[in-house]
């Protein structure tokens, strides 16, 4: 393979290049170039980030409201803690008053026992005793 060096040739194609070169980076930096594809970029890119803030605010309030009820039941647990004492004399109290109503039954059930046992004896005669 032969190669051409013609001087003029690389010459002139150097000039072109670098003229070509030059404009294309005039061209890519140009101001209103760099605001239309600025603009171009914004008009792409911002309805999603919209979007996606939208998003976040729902979750926002969806995660306030959870924020609440996770307060409320925390303030109801604490409240149940300090019912411990009361609830305990409840208890007490209930264990008394079945003790008591089973002392009850018990008096009344033994009090038919003996009326009745007195009704028997006096509605029987005595063989014993002479008519």
């Amino acid at each position: 393979m032969t190669e051409m060096h013609d001087p003029d040739l690389q010459n002139k194609s150097r000039r072109a290049t670098g003229i070509l070169s030059e404009n294309l980076h005039f061209v890519a930096n140009e101001p209103s170039l760099a605001f239309y594809r600025l603009q171009e970029h914004v008009r792409k890119s911002v309805p999603p980030m919209i979007e996606k803030r939208v998003q976040v605010q729902k979750l926002h309030k969806e995660l306030q409201g959870h924020y609440y009820d996770v307060e409320y039941a925390i303030g109801a647990i604490n409240s149940i803690k300090n019912c411990e004492e009361p609830l305990n004399n409840i208890q007490e109290q209930l264990k008394n008053a079945l003790f008591l109503s089973q002392q009850i039954k018990y008096e009344h059930t033994r009090r038919l026992k003996t009326s009745q046992i007195d009704n028997d004896a006096q509605s029987k005669p005595n063989k014993n005793v002479p008519v």
